[in-house]
Order: structure tokens, then sequence, then C-alpha cells
């Protein structure tokens, strides 16, 4: 993953917006075919990336179940926000 570029994760954009959660892993599963692995957003695998995927739970940017993580870009943030607003 760039480790240079903005990301946002699912419980961020949830609290952002105020809504409850899962709302925004909802979007993305709706968009999701039209998304780019790597360009829109990221995921990040259980077992290899589990040190990653600790460091995003001890900051509070991920829900403390979540067991695979998914970071969006700004194109991948921007469509989410787009499709919750349409």
């Amino acid at each position: 993953m760039a480790k240079t570029q903005k990301t946002w994760s699912l419980k961020e954009i949830d609290e952002a917006r105020g809504a409850s959660k899962g709302t925004a892993f909802l979007a993305f599963k709706q968009l999701k075919e039209s998304f780019d692995e790597g360009r829109d957003y990221y995921s990040l695998n259980a077992s290899e990336d589990a040190s990653e995927i600790e460091k995003l739970r001890s900051d509070g940017r991920i829900y403390a179940t979540t067991v695979n993580a998914i970071l969006l870009t700004e194109g991948g943030h921007s469509a989410i926000v787009d499709y919750l607003d349409g």
C-alpha cells in the first residue's frame, strides 16, 4: 500500500457522516465491481496484514470487530460519499 497516500476506513466514513455502523460497508459492496483495488481501495487481509490491521484498530480507525480491513483512497472515498448522498 502507498503509505504516503491519504486513506479512509469504512468506520471513519460512517463516523464523519453520523451514519450507523455498516453504512459505508454496504455502499462499498454496491460499488465494488466498479472499483479497482490499488487505485480506489486497499484490502488488508487478517493473516497477511495483521500488524497493519492491529495498528488501525489501536488508532481507532477501524471497528474493534474488523477482521479484514478496507482502506479507501481519495477516489474510492469520493465514490462512496457520492453514492450515499445520491
